[in-house]
């Protein structure tokens, strides 16, 4: 049994260091094998990086650059940046390139190049020719490869060629100007060219940065590259890679200009207030164009040019607002005769449709227009007239005569023809035919006035403000024994009265006369007349008034005859006025000296009449009654004729009281109702009861209706109707009147049955007379209406109250209080 497990335990061993063996040599095949293997990858490693290296040499020796980005690498749009690529080409390549980069870090250099030509115009038949950036979208969209060359700003081309290789794109870009050139000395010549471009600027940028405007130019990405020193000063910039960092633009407008240009392709202008960098505030007309690669920018300060144009603006305002108030009718045609303006005037005075004017008709079709509506001359040769009309526009005269058209309805226009600036041509139209038609007849009356003042026998003489003589008749010349030749030639004043003087020697009289002529203060040239008295004894009456037209009139009249004739005229009156006075107090005397006698006559027959001497028979009786009658009549007659001569005298003073109208009438028809019963004639009383008061001398109106009715019972036939009557006034005053059917008064004598003795039928003819004095002395005033054969209606008027200067003082002062 132990043997046996000797014996399992040794082969297990053997079996153990046999299989070690063999995987030693397992091991050891291997391991040979792979080191053969590694040599030939080695090997392989060798030529891979031998040819890599052959290929970057034949990149190097590629006279331009070469762009490759792996497929996703390459990121481009509007408004997207470039991804990195890798960057094969030539040193020289790249010095020529970097040319047209942005400013930016060194390891962008790739994208800054792109950057910089990606906006470029290149060579294409198209009327908007792609730039580089287009044509790299589509190479990666849809792998669309293209040849073309880039157009640089100062004329270079740069070849450009992309191609898809496999999963990546290629770019290729190429200098045709370094073409065959040593590389060194393209390196060299470059790197001068961008030093020289640093420090001293080429012509165009000299140009540019010397510029008094602000000039800046900005990137297809909206981004300033480039700006002058007034555009530095004008944001407030320290310089221009400040400028370019910060990124310092006008305003946030200059922005949104950009883009519509980028966007767009077409210029912008605009004006508005910029504040400056140093806080000034002005205004700026800012143009924003397209360039190659970006957009370009200047800004010109238009603040006079503002100022100019606000001002013309409101004188344009201001002349539109003339001409559309203005009665003259104006039309305004352009360089190229199409109507440009007219104001209303114009379209109502040819009765113009709006419509068709506001179409711009041109200056032919007008014309046309008026000859249809017949608005335009008579022409015996339309067609020449019309053309020698529009020749204006390309041949105007020297000068250019105003015209007169009449118009075949026989109006007539002023025509004024004016040319401005640009080579257009406004007219303007002036309706004078009311004009010349007052002109015509002012001319006519002229005359008429002239033939007027020729035959006057006053002299008139009108004298200018400056003193000259405008204007005289024959008259004025023979009254001072002027000669006409004198007179020619509108002497001066001083000139007339170095003539006048013979004839009146008062030199201060001339000077006053003269200063009326010629001063022009309104307080000496004011209207006055007075007479003189010549050497010769004419008496003179002269008149002076100032015209409406500052001019003034002096008007001489010969009044000799007229004051000898006024003088005997006088005397006469005075001796008339004496003879009445006269009259009047032999009248006032007489009566009464006869008032005497005849109260001793009314009182015998009065004691004669109630049986003083006994019994009378009735023969005796009417005898008595007769002589009582008579007595009063001449008593009347006799107060009559004594207060009328109060009257004349200014003696007869009123006793103003209340009066009752209706008492007062009914009283006065009482008193001579016996009269009217022995004539048979009717009276009759037409007034309210309750008319009311008037502030009269009572005595005095009861006088005045009993005239007026004795009166009516003298003219009225028996059987005929006597009215008295009264009414309120519309004055708040009193109109009393009597109406009668008697015989009338005849139209030729009404004038005088109010003067004193004046009477057709025997009396003594003071009854009216004495009623108007009586009434006018209340401030009333009396009316007469009659009709030969119809009878007479006398009305009466009296105011409220009658006037208290004629009233007694005392009794007036106590009814006041």
């Amino acid at each position: 049994m132990p043997a046996l497990m000797i014996d399992t335990q040794f082969s297990i061993t053997a079996i153990a260091v046999l299989l070690a063996v063999l995987m030693g040599c397992v091991m050891l095949a291997l391991l040979r094998r792979m080191g053969r293997a590694e040599m030939r990858w080695k090997s392989r490693a060798l030529n891979l990086d031998a040819q890599v290296g052959n290929y970057d040499a034949v990149f190097g020796a590629y006279p331009g650059l070469v762009l490759v980005w792996d497929d996703g690498g390459i990121i481009l749009g509007a408004e997207a940046e470039f991804g990195l690529p890798r960057v094969f080409g030539s040193p020289a390549a790249l010095a020529s390139m970097m040319r047209f980069s942005e400013p930016g870090r060194v390891k962008d250099l790739a994208m800054r190049i792109l950057s910089g030509l990606a906006d470029l115009d290149t060579v294409s038949d198209q009327t908007r020719p792609p730039t580089l950036r287009t044509l790299l979208v589509a190479l990666r969209k849809s792998g669309e490869a293209f040849s073309t060359s880039i157009i640089l700003p100062g004329g270079k081309i740069i070849e450009a060629d992309g191609r898809v290789a496999g999963q990546q794109i290629v770019l290729w870009l190429q200098d045709a100007s370094i073409r065959g050139e040593d590389e060194r000395e393209a390196i060299s010549r470059f790197e001068i060219t961008r030093l020289t471009a640093e420090v001293q600027p080429v012509a165009f940028v000299e140009m540019m940065s010397r510029s008094p405007h602000p000039v800046w130019r900005l990137s297809s990405t909206r981004k300033i590259n480039w700006a002058n020193p007034v555009y530095i000063r004008a944001v407030g910039g320290k310089n221009l890679e400040d400028v370019v960092e910060r990124q310092l633009h006008l305003d946030a407008m200059a922005q949104s200009e950009a883009m519509s240009v980028l966007e767009t392709g077409n210029p912008t202008r605009s004006v508005r207030p910029i504040i400056t960098g140093s806080g000034q505030r002005m205004a700026m007309r800012i143009d924003l164009f397209p360039v190659s690669g970006g957009v370009a920018g200047i800004a010109m300060d238009s603040s006079e040019a503002e100022t100019l144009k606000r001002m013309l603006d409101r004188h344009l305002a201001a002349h539109e607002a003339w001409l559309g108030k203005t009665g003259e009718a104006v039309i305004s045609f352009s360089p190229d005769k199409l109507l440009r303006s007219f104001n209303p005037a114009f379209m109502n005075l040819f009765k113009l449709d709006a419509s068709w004017l506001h179409s711009g008709p041109n200056h032919a079709a007008l014309l046309d227009r008026l000859r249809e509506t017949e608005q335009l001359p008579h022409q015996s040769d339309y067609r020449q007239w019309k053309a020698k009309e529009l020749a204006l526009y390309t041949d105007w005269p020297s000068e250019v005569p105003e015209e007169t058209w009449g118009l075949p309805n026989g109006n007539l226009y002023r025509v004024v023809r004016m040319r401005d600036a640009e080579g257009g041509i406004s007219i303007l139209f002036s309706d004078i035919t009311d004009k010349m038609t007052l002109k015509s007849k002012l001319g006519t009356l002229i005359n008429v006035q002239r033939a007027t003042l020729d035959k006057l026998t006053e002299g008139i003489a009108v004298f200018g403000t400056d003193g000259r003589l405008r204007l005289h008749n024959s008259a004025f010349a023979t009254l001072w024994n002027l000669a006409e030749e004198d007179l020619k030639g509108n002497p001066r004043f001083s000139d007339i009265i170095d003539m006048c003087l013979p004839l009146y020697h008062d030199l201060t009289f001339w000077n006053e006369l003269k200063a009326r002529a010629t001063d022009p203060n309104p307080d000496v040239r004011r209207q006055k007349e007075d007479e003189i008295t010549c050497s010769d004894k004419r008496v003179m009456h002269w008149l002076s008034r100032p015209l409406p037209d500052g001019a003034t009139l002096i008007a001489w009249d010969d009044i000799t005859a007229s004051r000898r004739t006024e003088r005997a005229l006088r005397e006469r009156a005075e001796a008339l006025e004496e003879a009445d006075r006269m009259k009047s107090e032999f009248v006032g005397h007489v009566s009464y000296q006869l008032r005497t006698p005849l109260t001793t006559i009314a009182g015998y027959s009065d004691f004669l009449q109630n049986g003083g001497a006994g019994e009378l028979s009735d023969k005796q009786s009417e005898y008595v009654f007769a002589i009582q009658s008579a007595s009063e009549d001449l008593a009347k007659a006799i107060d009559d004729i004594l207060d009328i001569a109060a009257i004349d005298a200014d003696k007869l003073d009123l006793e103003l009281g209340d009066v009752d109208i209706f008492a007062l009438l009914d009283h006065s028809l009482d008193y001579v109702a016996t009269k009217a019963d022995d004539t048979r004639v009717t009276l009759d009383l037409v007034c309210d009861p309750e008319i009311g008061l008037v502030r009269a001398d009572e005595t005095r109106l009861k006088q005045v209706v009993y005239n007026l009715l004795a009166n009516a019972l003298r003219f009225t036939k028996p059987g005929g109707l006597i009215e008295l009557g009264a009414e309120r006034s519309a004055a708040d005053g009193v109109r009393l009147w009597v109406r009668d059917t008697g015989v009338g008064i005849p139209l030729d004598r009404q004038a005088a049955v109010f003067e004193s003795f004046e009477s057709s039928r025997g009396g003594v003819g003071l009854g009216l007379t004495l009623v108007q004095r009586i009434i006018e002395r209340h401030g009333g005033w009396v009316e007469l209406d009659s009709i030969e054969g119809q009878g007479t209606h006398v009305s009466v008027y009296l105011p409220r109250e009658a006037d208290p200067e004629g009233a007694n003082p005392e009794l007036f002062a106590v009814v006041e209080n």
